[in-house]
């Protein structure tokens, strides 16, 4: 990270073993926020089921979750296949259960709409909002069993729309609006669904946004801002999880954002269109 990036100091003692004896699904796992979750859910005593597509990332998280005295299954594979959803599943319900589903895998892009090839919006959707949806349909019946809990990994992009991220926008956006409906529905099930929106962190996202033809960007166009750490974002959303509360926004970008969305919508959007040109 840019030596400008403001890091919160974070020690073992912040820690506090709430998890112990639930098992909980992290999507995403192999780095960023998702491998710092994994981390924090170890720490606090939870068995974990752990999915991302880079093998040797993963395995290393899940080293260090074992060191941390966590019992873990790994499955490595791409959320959007049906096969590797039900296999993390699975996975989870033959260790009795899903008390905590963290739906965090997601992939951003950064493009104009009227650049954007087709099957890159598809693609978005696919990984940020159908799979989590899909591994929520699969793990339901055991988190109403537990009064469980769902954690999505949104961003301030799900609070307000952002030029030349138009297909991230909507994939967030998306999840917001399923993930409210369905917390509704859930009200009887005592299953509590809590949505983060973070606004920048100091993970390796930006660089693997796809861009228009849907290749990564290999950049992160960030650098060098004030960012939040994935430990934070990771300590933060487990406390509100726990908490079952219903959305918290990280970051004065996000708060000061949704802010002028609400009482100032035409000064926000100049202020987007002139750092977005």
């Amino acid at each position: 990270s840019p030596a400008s990036v403001a890091v919160r100091r974070y020690t073992p003692d912040m820690v506090i073993r709430r998890w112990i004896g639930q098992m909980a699904i992290v999507t995403g796992a192999s780095s960023g926020i998702g491998a710092a979750i994994a981390e924090e859910l170890a720490a606090g005593g939870a068995s974990l089921v752990l999915t991302g597509r880079n093998a040797g990332a993963l395995g290393d998280i899940a080293a260090r979750c074992r060191d941390a005295g966590s019992q873990v299954s790994t499955v490595v594979g791409d959320l959007t296949e049906e096969a590797v959803r039900r296999r993390v599943v699975e996975a989870a319900l033959d260790e009795g259960g899903v008390n905590l589903l963290v739906n965090n895998a997601g992939i951003s892009m950064n493009a104009r709409f009227t650049e954007l090839a087709p099957d890159v919006l598809r693609r978005i959707m696919e990984i940020n909002f159908f799979a989590a949806v899909d591994l929520t349909r699969m793990a339901l019946d055991s988190l109403v069993e537990h009064h469980g809990r769902i954690v999505i990994m949104s961003s301030i992009t799900g609070l307000v729309g952002t030029p030349t991220r138009t297909a991230y926008s909507a994939s967030k956006h998306a999840l917001h609006g399923f993930f409210q409906a369905l917390r509704v529905e859930l009200r009887d099930a005592s299953v509590g669904v809590t949505i983060v929106c973070p606004g920048y962190v100091a993970t390796p996202i930006r660089e693997r946004a796809l861009v228009a033809d849907g290749s990564e960007q290999g950049r992160d166009q960030a650098a060098g801002r004030r960012m939040l750490t994935p430990e934070e974002v990771a300590q933060r959303t487990l406390d509100a999880a726990w908490r079952r509360r219903r959305l918290i926004k990280l970051g004065r970008e996000t708060k000061l954002a949704r802010f002028l969305s609400l009482v100032a919508p035409g000064k926000l959007e100049a202020i987007l269109d002139r750092a977005t040109r």
